[in-house]
């Protein structure tokens, strides 16, 4: 989701920042100088921009002009992983071209092997102008005017499906490997200074994020073996110079596997290299054979070539159940340190790799569990985000944030932990109610119960796998703990209600309810299904009839979807006007604390209705709107009590 009150200047101050920041500094491997094309430009602050939310910069595009400012050259475009997926890309191409004057032209230049990003501005109106050889790389020159690059940004051009499915951090971890890949490949004398620099930068970029995520590492996916033989093995082959025959066997209906996508992938592009090496070594015609198939809960898959072999006495194992080749290249005519044969026996482990070698080629059989039935796409996804919070508990000390944003991002975190908590309640959905598990959770969380308490009640709980009611008591205790030591600090009412609110919002799929102190801005919190907003009144100090109902969808930035606020109950017209001075109450505050004036502003049916007149449910407006409403004003959001519903409530009384 994206706002274009996200977007500011980019200023000097901002960009020291930026440089400061290694997960704002990928994917930067363009052209090394602006000034390729015209030396006369000078960095265009006016047209360079910062995609800014709470404080914490989530992307930025550096733009280059010159003095007549009819050409202006993006130079950089890049978004955080944590900003992956929200079309900030996008936005910031259409918020240039409505800012540089009519007939102006955008151009940049990308480098011949970064593919998805020239599939990425082509879609979005560039064309592809003349190739230049610059340091011996060849750069492509892609180009589009002001009005083509507005008319493809009004049509709304999203992302593939299939790179959002692929995930934040994997993608960004594919496409650094690759990056540095064919920087590799083109390591030349003439070039080595400035591409070494090139690769010892982008590598620091891939530890950097990696240590953020270890998606491709720690995290367990559904890996489908057939569609990885056949989408990347296959192509491999099929672009190697070595020239070989290929079968491919598939003899079982799932070949579906737990593991690490990536890790896989790259151990058997490593199997398949050294086959092709090993075919070239012995200078025959030669033929790689793959195939799959089930032996009991197994899957095996099997490699076999016909090249030079591995001799007998790399083959025996050392204590460690580990080949004596392993670590050690075999390659007689080729140098190498054996790195692929480490990174294999490590994605896969030992006990589950078995080779046959000799004169006659190499076989290798590797033993996969298939996909148990609970470990279905739900649970795989709960296990990935969970351990990505996991690295996140290693260090939360607020004590020596060095200033706002330290504590803005602590929040976000915070929340999303919170989000997963909501999530996480929902698998325990077919044997128990899940509201009561909320409420207990609740309590603890708000400091009625103890620990022993909650572990008790958690795993009393019946689960179809066990592991979920240690993450479920081990979340809860962190967000616990790292509630505590927010409130302890900072002044978390007064600096950051917005940032409690607004990071909600992460939660795009949910339902949130909040019930709200209008006084204060003092609210709780939770996804539709686990709660009610009763839930929240014991914990906020005040009555009932003090608070308000609330409730909204998705990122609170978005102006277009309402957030919806009410009251449970009207007693008559002198109530009807106190309520509706809650709710403009309350509308200031959110305003306050960093709602939009244009966001609108929507009125929940109320519970109970004991008066013949009601809050107006079929009008909206904006919290700026309603914030300023005088009290006579106020009458235009009442409307006559339904009927049926005032008649029932009267009969009962």
């Amino acid at each position: 989701m994206t706002s274009k009150n996200s977007i500011v200047k980019l200023t000097p101050v901002i960009e020291s920042r930026i440089k400061k920041n290694p997960l704002l500094n990928m994917d930067t491997f363009i052209i090394p100088s602006p000034y390729v094309r015209d030396v006369g430009i000078e960095k265009d602050y006016d047209h360079s921009y910062v995609w800014m939310e709470e404080r914490e910069i989530l992307g930025y595009l550096l733009v280059y002009s010159d003095k007549q400012q009819k050409y202006f050259h993006i130079y950089k475009l890049v978004s955080s992983p944590f900003g992956r997926g929200r079309g900030i890309g996008q936005a910031f191409l259409t918020h240039l071209a409505e800012n540089v004057p009519i007939k102006s032209e955008i151009y940049l230049y990308l480098w011949e092997k970064q593919t998805d990003t020239l599939e990425f501005f082509q879609t979005r109106g560039f064309k592809l102008g003349d190739s230049i050889v610059y340091r011996n790389l060849v750069y492509y020159h892609i180009h589009a005017s002001k009005e083509r690059l507005l008319e493809k940004g009004i049509s709304g051009q999203k992302n593939s499906p299939k790179a959002a499915e692929i995930g934040k951090t994997r993608h960004d971890a594919r496409k650094l490997v690759r990056l540095l890949s064919h920087m590799v490949e083109t390591l030349s004398v003439e070039n080595c200074d400035k591409l070494v620099e090139d690769i010892n930068r982008e590598t620091t970029t891939l530890i950097n994020m990696l240590n953020i995520f270890r998606d491709s590492r720690k995290i367990l996916h559904e890996v489908n073996l057939k569609d990885l033989i056949l989408e990347r093995i296959v192509a491999y082959i099929q672009a190697s110079p070595i020239k070989c025959c290929l079968q491919i066997k598939i003899n079982t209906k799932n070949s579906v596997v737990l593991g690490y996508h990536e890790n896989i992938g790259r151990a058997l592009v490593n199997i398949v290299s050294n086959s092709l090496d090993a075919i070239e070594e012995r200078g025959i015609k030669g033929f790689i054979k793959i195939s799959l198939a089930e032996r009991g809960d197994d899957i095996i898959l099997s490699i076999r070539d016909n090249g030079i072999g591995i001799k007998d006495n790399l083959l025996e194992l050392d204590d460690k159940g580990f080949p004596l080749f392993v670590g050690r290249t075999t390659k007689d005519r080729k140098s190498g340190e054996g790195l692929g044969t480490l990174q294999i026996y490590s994605a896969f482990g030992p006990e589950n790799i078995s080779i046959s070698s000799g004169h006659g080629g190499t076989g290798w059989k590797i033993k996969f569990s298939q996909s148990k039935n609970e470990m279905d796409s739900r649970f795989v996804r709960m296990n990935r985000r969970f351990n990505e919070f996991k690295n996140l508990w290693e260090d939360y000390n607020l004590i020596e944030a060095e200033d706002r944003t330290d504590f803005i991002t602590y929040i976000w975190q915070l929340r999303k932990m919170e989000i997963f908590l909501f999530d996480l309640i929902l698998m325990f959905s077919n044997y128990h109610n899940i509201r009561t598990i909320y409420r207990t959770i609740l309590a603890f969380i708000e400091d009625t119960n103890d620990d022993k308490k909650l572990r008790d009640f958690i795993f009393s709980l019946r689960s179809d796998n066990e592991v979920l009611r240690k993450w479920l008591f081990e979340i809860s205790v962190e967000i616990k703990n790292r509630k505590e030591h927010l409130i302890e600090t900072s002044n978390i009412n007064d600096d950051y209600q917005g940032a409690l609110l607004k990071s909600y919002g992460q939660a795009l799929e949910n339902v949130i309810i909040f019930t709200l102190d209008p006084e204060t801005g003092d609210f709780l919190a939770s996804d539709r299904k686990l709660a009610e907003h009763l839930d929240f009144v014991p914990y906020l100090g005040n009555e009932r009839d003090r608070l308000l109902r609330g409730e909204f969808v998705g990122d609170l930035n978005n102006d277009s979807k309402p957030i919806f606020l009410g009251v449970w109950n009207v007693d008559s017209e002198e109530d009807l006007f106190t309520k509706l001075k809650l709710i403009r109450k309350a509308a200031g505050k959110m305003l306050e604390i960093g709602i939009h004036t244009e966001k609108r502003l929507a009125f929940y049916q109320t519970t109970y209705i004991n008066h013949n007149r009601d809050i107006d449910t079929y009008s909206s407006t904006t919290f700026g709107e309603f914030a300023k409403l005088s009290d006579d004003g106020l009458k235009t959001f009442t409307r006559k009590a339904d009927d049926e519903a005032y008649d029932f409530l009267m009969q009962v009384d």
